[in-house]
């Protein structure tokens, strides 16, 4: 790795200075063999955290676990990219790495949520082929969990977590619970009742028959 390739000026050393030192110098405040030093240290660390985050998102059964681990993986790697148009990285170069990340992000959200079912399934002691309900007790916040983070999911990871959720509560996540209906009281059944009575006494043949289109014919029988 070097620090700068070909005839770099004066300015490029500024700006990556102010860069690692969080300065907004407008001249060089520091040797260029002190800078490349400084500058390598600060890559070091940074990739240190992303290997470590990296480990992590593919080991942690806590979805706000494994998304704290990926957010700062992308913001890590911002920092690294900023640093590109600088420093002569070694493949894959951080731009690189970030667009791996994020084509692999699904596989790794899916392979997240197996693992904290599977945990929650073994801390239960939950035996799948039992056939008995699982309890929302011990199921519901591992699940609460998943549906926090319901933004990261496409429509197909949803629909997995969707699949957990009705395993414990029969339902999906979605439904909505349709309002009971209003009891009446016994006065307004009774008046119900009768309104319908008056009704029905007051309908005639021919009343029925004024609501018959008249090109049904005259072969249309009301009654056998």
């Amino acid at each position: 790795m070097a620090l700068f390739s070909g005839n770099s000026g004066k300015a490029k050393q500024v700006e990556l200075q102010n860069i690692i030192f969080g300065t907004n110098e407008k001249k060089l405040m520091v040797s260029n063999e002190f800078l490349d030093e400084m500058t390598k240290v600060y890559i070091s660390k940074r990739m240190k955290s992303i290997n470590t985050a990296t480990t992590n998102i593919s080991t942690t059964k806590s979805p706000k676990a494994f998304f704290g681990y990926f957010d700062s993986i992308q913001s890590t790697l911002e920092e690294l990219i900023a640093l590109e148009k600088y420093y002569q990285f070694k493949k894959p170069i951080p731009s690189e790495f970030k667009k791996n990340l994020e084509e692999k992000k699904d596989k790794y959200i899916l392979a997240m949520l197996n693992r904290a079912w599977k945990h929650t399934n073994n801390r239960a002691n939950y035996d799948p082929t039992s056939g008995l309900p699982r309890s929302p007790e011990q199921f519901g916040p591992i699940l609460d969990e998943m549906i926090e983070f319901r933004d990261q999911y496409t429509d197909a990871i949803f629909g997995h977590v969707d699949r957990f959720y009705t395993s414990v509560y029969e339902h999906s996540i979605d439904y909505v619970e349709p309002e009971p209906e209003e009891e009446l009281s016994e006065e307004e059944s009774a008046a119900l009742a009768a309104e319908g009575a008056e009704g029905a006494e007051a309908i005639e043949d021919d009343g029925i028959q004024d609501f018959i289109p008249e090109d049904f014919g005259d072969d249309l029988i009301l009654h056998e």
